[in-house]
C-alpha cells in the first residue's frame, strides 16, 4: 500500500481556507455590485466558498487540540457580528447611510453550529450523539423563520430575532456534518476494504487510497446537501425563499478542490489562524467604505 499522498492531491487546508476567503470576497463585491452580469458572475463564483469553509470546520472539529477554544473562538466572532447586525438595525448614523445587515445572518453561527453538531456525534453515549440533532434543528428553524418573514405576511418574526439566525438556514451546518459523516463512511470502506483484500488496516491510513475514498465521499454529501436545498427552494413559493436558492446549487463546483485536498493543515502560523476569523469582518467593512467612496 503506497502511504505517500502524490498529484493529484495537491491542496492542504491552507490553500482551501485562500480559496474559501478569496471566492468569499468576490462573492460579496459581486453583491456590492449593480446589477450587470458581471455581479451575477461574481455571486455565482462566490458559491464555491461556504463548502471550502464548512469542509475546514469539520477537520477543524476533528483535529483541534481543544473543541472548548475552538468552539469558543467560534461564538465570539458569532457574538461579534450579531452585535454589529444590531447596530446596523437601530443605530441611527448606520441606518441613515443605508448600511444595514439585518436579512444577512450571522454565519459564524452557521460554522459554530456545525462543530457542535460533529463534537456531538463523536461522543461515545448514544443519547449525547442525539443531540446533534439540536443544531441541525435550529438551522431549520433559522431558515423557517426567514421565509416566514420575506413572505410579509406574519410581519417581524419575534421567536427567533434576526440577530440570532443562520446566514444559510440549515445549509451549512447539514453541511459541515455531512463532511465529516463522509470521514465514518471512509472508516467503514476501508475497514472493509482491508478485510477483502489482506491488507493490513493500518497500511491504509494517511494513503493516497483512503484520502482519494475520503474525498469522493464528501463530493457526494456535497451534491446530496446541495440537491436538497436546490429542492427546498423549488417547492416553496417564491415570496418564502429571500435569497436564490437554486444559485446555491452552483456550490457542488468546489468539489472539484476537494477532491484535490490531500487532508495535510499546511501553513497555519498563528498570525494566519486568527488573521482568517478578522478577515470577515475586516474585509466586509474595506469594502462598505470603498463602495461608500465610489457611490457618493
Amino acid at each position: 500500500m503506497d502511504n505517500k499522498l502524490r498529484f493529484p492531491l495537491i491542496l492542504d487546508g491552507f490553500w482551501l481556507k485562500i480559496l474559501a476567503l478569496l471566492t468569499m470576497t468576490i462573492d460579496h463585491i459581486g453583491y456590492l455590485l449593480p446589477p450587470s452580469m458581471v455581479s451575477v458572475v461574481f455571486r455565482y463564483i462566490g458559491r464555491l466558498a461556504l463548502p471550502l469553509f464548512c469542509l475546514m470546520i469539520a477537520e477543524g472539529a476533528v483535529h483541534t487540540k481543544s473543541m472548548g477554544k475552538y468552539l469558543f473562538r467560534l461564538g465570539l466572532m458569532a457574538s461579534f457580528i450579531s452585535i454589529v447586525i444590531i447596530c446596523s438595525e437601530y443605530i441611527p448614523f448606520f441606518k441613515n447611510q443605508g448600511f444595514s445587515m439585518r436579512d444577512e445572518g450571522i454565519i459564524f453561527l452557521d460554522l459554530l453550529l456545525g462543530a457542535l453538531a460533529i463534537y456531538l456525534l463523536r461522543q461515545k453515549n448514544w443519547y449525547i450523539k442525539l443531540l446533534a440533532t439540536l443544531p441541525i434543528l435550529y438551522g431549520i428553524a433559522s431558515f423557517t423563520a426567514d421565509c416566514l418573514e420575506s413572505c410579509g405576511c406574519y410581519g417581524k418574526i419575534l421567536w427567533l430575532p434576526f440577530f440570532m439566525r443562520t446566514q444559510y438556514g440549515f445549509f451549512a451546518i447539514l453541511l459541515s456534518v455531512g463532511f465529516y459523516l463522509a470521514r465514518v463512511l471512509t472508516d467503514f470502506f476501508i475497514r472493509y476494504q482491508s478485510n477483502l483484500s489482506g491488507i493490513d488496516l493500518s497500511l491504509y491510513d494517511n494513503s493516497y487510497f483512503k484520502r482519494n475514498v475520503l474525498n469522493a465521499f464528501s463530493l457526494m454529501i456535497l451534491f446530496m446537501v446541495s440537491t436538497i436545498l436546490y429542492f427546498v427552494g423549488y417547492l416553496l413559493p417564491d415570496e418564502f425563499v429571500s435569497w436564490d436558492l437554486s444559485m446555491q446549487f452552483c456550490a457542488v463546483f468546489s468539489g472539484a478542490f476537494i477532491l484535490l485536498y490531500n487532508g495535510r493543515r499546511g501553513y497555519n502560523k498563528a498570525w494566519f489562524q486568527y488573521g482568517s476569523y478578522l478577515y470577515y469582518p475586516l474585509h466586509l467593512a474595506i469594502l462598505y467604505i470603498i463602495f461608500s467612496i465610489i457611490g457618493g
